[in-house]
């Protein structure tokens, strides 16, 4: 009996506050805007040597989360009076193994510089040392929502404790979608009118013509998935309050726009109205036990709001150069193929 009490209450002192989780975000978001200012200098040409201010900004970032998730695990050691490895706080110790995953990133990074010279454009996403410090960068950013996930006694949060996790999945989405931004739909506009006839009047060719239709297509199905498993994730595990697909959609653009100066800052306005619905349909029908086909609702009526305001956007700021047969069935392929995600992400209402 003692021996279950034990455990129990070891794992009980090891469950950190939501004021420290706030301090992890804090420093994860430090993180990762040091990486997009560093996405930024990369697309415009401005980095030279592995010492760069925005290289600053990025590892002093790593730094602070490694000094912070170090005395977390210091404080729960010194208060568990258990080893090492028992003490890490729940949903920490992927995030302690991520801190050195990226110290030996960053390390070997910089080697890696020294011998093959600065990265230009998508080489610099496909840089080993690169992937090795977004392997990191996942697993410490992704932190306290491992820990929400853990809490069972959270299961319809208000903002004030929903915020780290929900923060640490926009955090984490963001990594991702920085290395996947040379397939990012907003930053090319490929539908555009203006982009159709440069690409026909540079090459004269159907199939270049052709082929950018279809890498488009394969953009904007990418990203479809990319903005709707977050909203699966959360779903799937909490009941959402009201603004959480709003502020995903808006901050997830945000700092995609981050990369080209703000330069397609109408995006944002794009992502934030389908939020909007995405939010609305979901305190409309909201899903839940025994509404399954809620959450089915959501898959497809958010992607159809998302691309409709962007073909919308595109109408009226430049002309859509796509067939209509082309842009529609974007819009529901984009709607199926969010559907069926949901299918895989989401497949019995929760208990």
């Amino acid at each position: 009996m003692s021996t279950i009490q034990l455990t129990s209450s070891l794992s009980s002192r090891r469950t950190i506050t939501t004021n420290k989780h706030y301090m992890t975000i804090v420093f994860g978001a430090w993180l990762i805007v040091g990486v997009f200012i560093d996405g930024f200098a990369h697309n415009h040409g401005a980095v030279e040597t592995f010492f760069t201010p925005w290289h600053a900004i990025l590892y002093s970032g790593f730094l602070a989360s490694a000094a912070w998730m170090t005395w977390l695990l210091y404080q729960a050691k010194q208060a568990t009076g258990g080893t090492w490895l028992q003490s890490a706080p729940t949903g920490y110790g992927l995030g302690l193994i991520g801190v050195a995953v990226f110290l030996l990133g960053g390390l070997g990074d910089m080697g890696w510089h020294v011998i093959f010279g600065i990265e230009q454009n998508v080489d610099a996403l496909l840089s080993p040392t690169h992937l090795v410090l977004l392997i990191g960068a996942l697993l410490i950013l992704s932190s306290p929502f491992r820990a929400g996930w853990s809490n069972n006694a959270m299961k319809a949060p208000g903002w004030r404790e929903f915020a780290p996790p929900f923060l640490s999945v926009v955090i984490t989405a963001g990594a991702v979608s920085f290395f996947l931004m040379y397939a990012w739909m907003f930053r090319y506009n490929l539908p555009a009118a203006p982009v159709v006839d440069w690409y026909w009047n540079r090459y004269y060719d159907d199939n270049i013509a052709q082929n950018n239709e279809m890498r488009g297509l394969t953009y904007l199905l990418l990203n479809t998935l990319i903005f709707m498993y977050p909203v699966f994730l959360l779903m799937k595990r909490w009941t959402i309050p009201f603004g959480t697909i709003t502020l995903l959609f808006t901050l997830l653009t945000a700092l995609m726009s981050v990369l080209d100066g703000f330069g397609n800052y109408p995006s944002i306005i794009v992502a934030c109205a389908a939020g909007l619905v995405g939010d609305l349909i979901y305190r409309w029908l909201q899903p839940g036990e025994g509404r399954i086909w809620a959450y089915r609702m959501v898959a497809i009526v958010v992607p159809v709001a998302l691309w409709s305001f962007y073909y919308l956007w595109m109408k009226l700021s430049a002309g859509i150069g796509w067939s209509t047969e082309l842009w529609s069935g974007s819009i529901v392929e984009a709607a199926l193929a969010s559907l069926g995600l949901c299918l895989l992400a989401i497949s019995k209402s929760k208990e």
